[in-house]
Order: C-alpha cells, then structure tokens, then sequence
C-alpha cells in the first residue's frame, strides 16, 4: 500500500465508521465438509476503500473459496438475540418433530418481547408454531415447542451449546432458546457459520423466506396471518431483475445487541454471507446490508 493511501485510510478511520477491504488474505470456511476452491475473488478498484454504515461488527465472506472480503470486529462477542433461534430450529430438527402434533400455549411460554401471535388457551399445530417462531420471530411460539418436546429448557439450552461445538462456533455461547437473555453471545464470523448451516435445512430455508403466513386457531376456529421480520425479502437483494436472490437469514433485536442481521445472499451465483451485528436502528440494519453487497459486487471480480 501506498504513502498516500495509507494516510488517507487514517483520515478516514479518525472522522467517520468506515468499511475497508481486508488488506491480508483471511479465510472463514463456513462447511467443514467442503472442498474449498483455491481461487478467490479479485478486487477491481483498489481506489474505492470504503463506504460508512452503522454496524459496530460485520463480516462478509465468498462462500466457494472462504475469502473475507470485509469486515470490522468481526471475532468481538456479544449478544445476537433472535438470530438465537436458528440453533434452536436445528436442534428441535433433531427431535424430528411430530408437525401435525396440536400444542397449546401455555403460561409458562409466555416471554417478553416480540409481540405474540398465539395466546395463552390456543391450541395450534407444532407447524404453524414452527412458522410463527422463524416467520415472526414469535418468542411465545419457541418457548411452546421447546416445552411440547417433553424437555426441560436446561437441557435444551444444553444441546444448543453441544451443537454449537459440533459446529465449530466456539465464540458462541447459549442461555435461552428465543434469544431474549443477553446471555446468548457469539461473533459476526460465528453468525455467518451459523445461517449457513441452517439454511442447509429446508424446513429452515424455507421458512424464513416465506413474506407471511396464515394459519388456523384450531380451538376457537380463529385465523391469524404472520408477516416476516426480514425486509429483504421485498428489496433488489432478492429480486431477479437485479440477479440477486436471498438464499436465508434471520433478524435480532435487544437493547444490549442493537438492530442484528445474517443474510445469505447470491449475485448472479455467486453467494456469500454477511452479518451485521449492532446496527443503529431497525432500518439500518437492512440499509447495512445493502449497503455492504452492493460494495463487494461492485469492488469484486469473481
């Protein structure tokens, strides 16, 4: 690097957040089972080094080869809240799950947070509280389903916290299956393992992508249609006319974590992962992320 635009890279640290390329090589390999191609993407304009966003932590990395191609505190912990209930989507997986079991809410499901769908007396599918617990983030949902596996929530947390290991995210840490304790720790880079590991799971992927959905009160005969926390499902980064497709992701919130996002994305086939951790506001959490991939695929050559 150059006198000049080492000083330059200065300034711009000194007066603004900024987001600078990843000047030494690093790689994250997201798939401890994939054979990782040697080649990486190439930076085209080495002149463009930054644009400013609101996320305090951030990684985003090119799935086929690992390449970090930006990021900023990306291995500092702190709470993710609801990006929490992917590992806990994958462990009820592993009870394989009766889906057309009926569940009723519960008293002791109900949690603070996000607003709930299902009320204390309703009866509902496991399905349709599966829905609710990925599509809106429905705190009460999670807790219901934990309980209906005939688990206590101890050893829950507990097999959370061994999946985790299985998986590599040792800078990750659980407390609770919705997120809402400020105990559930991890890193932008363990994130971004985490949403590709869960968006290998259909039941997963699927959910998440799904803008809304409507299902049955099976006891009082009621309806009720949830809506998606996640905005990109609406925005030119799933959107064919732009060659963008969102492959998943998951949103959080807490006061303690600020406004969380993780987003698989893919750019005329070309995919990668990118986490924004502690965004300013709600909006620019989704602003972050455009943002971000609006960069890489401008200053990159795959």
């Amino acid at each position: 690097m150059s006198l000049l635009k080492v000083i330059l890279s200065l300034l711009l640290i000194s007066s603004q957040a900024g987001v600078f390329a990843v000047e030494n090589e690093q790689r994250i390999f997201l798939d401890q089972e994939k054979v990782y191609q040697e080649e990486v993407p190439v930076r085209i304009n080495e002149e463009n080094i930054g644009v400013e966003i609101t996320a305090e932590k951030f990684v985003v990395i090119d799935i086929e080869s690992g390449l970090v191609l930006l990021e900023s505190h990306s291995q500092v912990k702190q709470p993710i809240a609801s990006i929490t209930k992917l590992m806990t989507a994958m462990v009820i997986l592993d009870f394989e799950p009766n889906w057309q079991q009926s569940v009723m809410m519960s008293l002791v499901d109900e949690t603070s947070g996000a607003y709930p769908h299902i009320y204390r007396g309703e009866e509902v599918l496991f399905y349709d509280m599966w829905k609710a617990g990925l599509i809106s983030s429905d705190n009460n949902a999670i807790m219901a389903m934990v309980r209906s596996l005939g688990v206590s929530r101890i050893d829950f947390v507990q097999m959370m916290n061994e999946k985790a290991k299985e998986l590599k995210l040792y800078n990750t840490k659980f407390a609770d299956p919705t997120g809402l304790n400020a105990g559930n720790m991890s890193t932008a880079s363990d994130v971004a393992r985490l949403v590709y590991e869960a968006m290998k799971h259909n039941e997963i992927r699927e959910s998440v992508l799904q803008e809304s959905y409507k299902f049955d009160i099976l006891n009082n005969k009621k309806k009720r249609t949830i809506v998606n926390t996640d905005i990109l499902l609406d925005s030119f980064l799933n959107s064919e006319e732009y060659g963008y497709e969102l492959v998943g992701g998951k949103t959080g919130f807490l006061p303690e974590a600020g406004y969380c996002l993780a987003v698989e994305i893919e750019h005329e086939n070309k995919p990668v992962m990118i986490a924004v951790l502690n965004s300013d506001t709600i909006s620019d959490r989704f602003q972050d992320t455009k943002v971000l991939a609006d960069w890489v695929f401008n200053n990159y050559e795959w």
